[in-house]
């Protein structure tokens, strides 16, 4: 059957090269792959996906050129994706979606465009960094667009790859990491006795999440070894279902203690640093690790791992936020891979100070926030990296969401010195410019 024959009317006749390509790959499904030999099967992988490379290469070119000339809307009547449903039985939405990823290259990432032409880079890959791209980091990506094509090539899960795109996508936005940051959600589903739950956490206070998880799967694991030391017959129960206890463990610790307060810091962290011996010397001042700012040599933000060799790319505001209320241990190698320093516990609050906190500021300190104590961090008012003590003078009780507020750009928390009547004993200034003071159980008195 010709193939303008195999849609609707009316029929457009097909490229030539379109049509060698179609004979080609019709010569391809008459192989009898169960015919193969074990080589031949392993290059039909390889060369299928260099084929369906190539084809989206087109096809994306293809559909940019369609919605530029407005084709089907002038000559069918119908916009790109609902023609494609109509003509050809295609989901709309998945065509949609692939008219947004060839938009984005053609307007954005030419030289993704160029690596996919040459079946350099992963469809779905392309998909990905595309679909991260928006109004306020499209600059910034577009003048990253090599490194881009570097990490698509890397040799990593899909996972691991989608993570590295999005914190890439979130640093290079221009209005910091708020906007483009997904929304935390969660899912339970029960049948009789049994429940399935669902969760995805981003940012900062996701990886405190996973950190108490982890390790109190670790402590279960302990006593599970210990236990079959003693008792051989006892068996030690696999890692997920170790979280899964660990999880419950924790939810029930909560439930039971509703009102107990933070007595530890809201996360511990192991972060790895990987310098060279000249920006070595730059990294600390005082003891204290630098972060890097516009006064400092060096933005170890970007240059972080998690313990797993993972990148951690985040902006120096959300690493102020991830380190102000944390126990941080850091390992510092050289680039070779040697270990050069390590410097556990960074300062935070501990529990004589937080009871006092609770006793001061007896809730979240952001103007009309009621957030019990219990719910809230330490919060270090002049940031602890630029030299702020952890002194009950420059901590003030923040709950999680206003935590993040004050270390957004353009929010900032000072002390007020001299507190008038109504006035806190600190001032928060919004990007604006508007200035609003804190609340506290007990207000100051007026100096």
């Amino acid at each position: 059957m010709p193939e303008a024959a195999l849609f609707r009317v009316p029929a457009f006749g097909v490229p030539v090269p379109v049509a060698a390509v179609i004979s080609a790959l019709r010569e391809v499904t008459q192989l009898d792959v169960r015919g193969l030999d074990d080589e031949a099967v392993l290059g039909l992988f390889d060369g299928l996906e260099t084929v369906d490379r190539l084809f989206h290469s087109a096809r994306f070119a293809m559909l940019a050129e369609l919605d530029a000339r407005q084709l089907c809307d002038r000559r069918l009547g119908h916009v790109t994706a609902n023609e494609a449903g109509w003509r050809h039985g295609a989901n709309p939405k998945r065509v949609k979606a692939d008219l947004a990823t060839a938009n984005t290259m053609r307007k954005h990432q030419p030289k993704m465009a160029a690596a996919l032409a040459r079946a350099e880079v992963p469809v779905d890959r392309v998909r990905e960094v595309c679909r991260r791209v928006n109004d306020r980091n499209r600059h910034a990506l577009e003048g990253a667009q090599d490194a881009l094509i570097d990490l698509c090539r890397q040799q990593c899960t899909f996972v691991q790859f989608a993570r590295h795109a999005e914190q890439v996508a979130r640093l290079a936005d221009d209005d910091g990491a708020e906007p483009p940051m997904p929304r935390d959600h969660a899912r339970i589903e029960q049948s009789a006795d049994q429940v399935s739950a669902t969760i995805d956490l981003y940012g900062p206070a996701a990886m405190a999440f996973a950190q108490r998880v982890e390790a109190e799967a670790d402590r279960l694991w302990r006593i599970h070894v210990r236990d079959q030391l003693a008792h051989p017959d006892l068996e030690v129960p696999p890692r997920s279902e170790l979280l899964a206890r660990a999880f419950m463990d924790l939810v029930e610790h909560g439930a039971t203690h509703p009102t107990s307060g933070r007595t530890r810091p809201t996360g511990e962290f192991a972060i790895l640093l990987e310098v060279d011996t000249d920006e070595l010397q730059h990294l600390f001042a005082d003891g204290v690790l630098l972060p890097g700012k516009d006064a400092g040599p060096v933005d170890w933000s970007q240059r972080a791992t998690d313990s797993t060799g993972a990148p951690l790319r985040y902006a120096t505001h959300e690493w102020e936020l991830l380190t102000c209320d944390a126990e941080v241990t850091w390992v510092i190698q050289d680039a070779g891979g040697h270990p050069v320093a390590c410097q556990p516990g960074e300062r935070h609050a501990n529990r004589e100070q937080r009871r006092n906190l609770r006793f001061r500021d007896g809730r979240c300190t952001f103007p009309g926030c009621d957030a019990p104590a219990s719910w809230c961090d330490a919060h270090h008012v002049t940031h602890h990296a630029d030299g702020g003590a952890t002194d009950i003078r420059n901590l003030a009780l923040l709950c999680r969401r206003h935590h993040g507020v004050i270390h957004r750009t353009g929010w900032s928390m000072a002390a007020n010195p001299r507190p008038g009547a109504g006035e806190g004993l600190f001032t928060i200034t919004s990007p604006s410019g508007a200035v609003s003071h804190s609340q506290h159980r007990r207000t100051p008195a007026p100096a």
